[in-house]
């Protein structure tokens, strides 16, 4: 399922030496600081230009046009933070309530996006929940920033060791998909980012590592479990690389949490039972009226509730089977890492095409991005290039994004696979004739 970790060997048409690289990564690496600083306050103008325009005064990220009320994913899941805290409904998790709760807070909106947010994103976001809207949004996409640029810098950049994977990482990072998460403020640049920083802190822990690196690596698996969808892939790695004092400290972190929270959502039982019936019923078929028309939601919609409950079962087997071949030593770390970003990327029933983005760790592991071959080279970045960059209703007719992740999936597994079978066949001997 996955490509070997072994790096390409170096040929005649691959002539870069290691200050070449050196180079480029460092050239990059500016460029790629000067287009974030330039994407980050070209939307928060933006958002500010609009809230001007705005036919009605609304909360920041909440406009009017033509009498037709407008949300940005990020402020609107900033507002319903907000009420949450305030304790606007006592059971924030039920549909039903998320409703009452938002025609609340915004009376004028005739629809809305359901919030399926674990109390680790409310925690996170308590201490910002006291400016206004605009400076929220402000920190968030600087934080966004800081942390993208630390992921190029410290692990991303460090582990290219050829031309394509610098080229892949230049359109992971100027790519229409990146540019519109921010515009919108959804939550996969810093969900990918944070998974990035765990699997690499992840990769170089040993047996005996001290009490600190544990505890580090605890907390940004905490992180990661704003989102559920997402926290399966840090979960299952900590399973298959029997990390169990992390695994412990990090459940203990998401206990105390709850506690914390509990009364904000309904009680520790009430309110555990209200979030996992919301997490099984996330489709439009469970929807209300006001939420089955939310443009925010609209990649559930698709999902009927047999596909939905398939698609659910199927990642949690699937993944599963992935720790038992770690265990079983058929797969390396990097292989089990990158089958479940697979597993996430294309069996996910939450997901939201904006969590393509989690492709730039994919990148640096393994060989398939080592090509040095001209039409594989080109093949391969102009695919990565549709994934990211071909989205309906801006620069394509139709949706492709998840047609082209499975042809790089599978292509993926095509050159594994005669990776396998050229390291483990026979060589032919010539004397064994005679």
């Amino acid at each position: 399922m996955y490509f070997p970790a072994e790096p390409a060997k170096k040929t005649e048409m691959q002539p870069d030496s290691f200050a070449n690289l050196k180079g480029r990564r460092r050239w990059i690496l500016v460029f790629l600081t000067f287009w974030l600083v330039f994407l980050t306050v070209a939307v928060n103008v933006e958002m500010t230009n609009l809230q001007s325009k705005s036919e009605i005064p609304l909360p920041f990220g909440i406009t009017s046009s033509h009498g037709e009320v407008l949300a940005q994913d990020f402020a609107y899941n900033v507002l319903f933070f907000k009420g949450v805290r305030d304790g606007l409904v006592k059971h924030p998790y039920r549909m039903e309530e998320q409703e009452e709760m938002m025609r609340q807070i915004l009376p004028g909106m005739p629809t809305g996006m359901i919030h399926g947010y674990s109390p680790v994103a409310f925690i996170l976001m308590l201490p910002l929940l006291g400016f206004p809207g605009q400076a929220i949004y402000l920190i968030y996409t600087t934080l966004c920033v800081i942390g993208i640029i630390l992921l190029f810098k410290i692990y991303l950049l460090p582990r290219s060791e050829a031309p394509l994977q610098l080229l892949a990482l230049t359109v992971c990072a100027v790519s229409v998909w990146l540019t519109s998460t921010f515009a919108t403020g959804q939550s996969s640049i810093f969900t990918t980012t944070i998974l990035g920083g765990f699997w690499c802190l992840l990769q170089r822990r040993e047996k005996t590592s001290p009490l600190h690196v544990d505890l580090l690596i605890a907390v940004l698996f905490w992180m990661i479990c704003l989102k559920p969808s997402v926290a399966i892939v840090p979960a299952m790695l900590l399973l298959g690389s029997r990390a169990w004092r992390v695994l412990v400290i990090g459940v203990a972190l998401l206990i105390v949490t709850w506690i914390f929270c509990a009364r904000y959502y309904g009680g520790c039982w009430g309110g555990v039972s209200d979030y996992l019936h919301l997490l099984n019923h996330y489709h439009s078929g469970d929807f209300t009226p006001y939420f089955r028309g939310a443009g925010g939601d609209a990649q559930a919609q698709y999902w009927s509730d047999l596909h939905f409950s398939i698609e659910r079962n199927l990642i949690l087997f699937v993944s599963l089977i992935l720790v038992v071949l770690r265990w079983m030593r058929h797969l390396s770390g990097s292989e089990h890492f990158q089958g479940m970003v697979w597993v996430f990327l294309l069996l996910s029933p939450y997901l939201m095409p904006t969590e393509n983005w989690v492709l730039c760790l994919l990148v640096v592991e393994g060989s398939f991005f080592q090509s040095n071959r001209g039409f594989l080279f080109y093949g391969k970045l102009l695919l990565l290039m549709g994934i990211f960059d071909l989205r309906l209703g801006l620069t394509s007719s139709m949706e492709v994004e998840y047609q082209l992740k499975w042809l790089l999936f599978l292509w993926m597994v095509f050159e594994w696979f005669h990776a396998r079978m050229t390291q483990t066949l026979p060589k032919f001997n010539h004397a064994s004739l005679s």
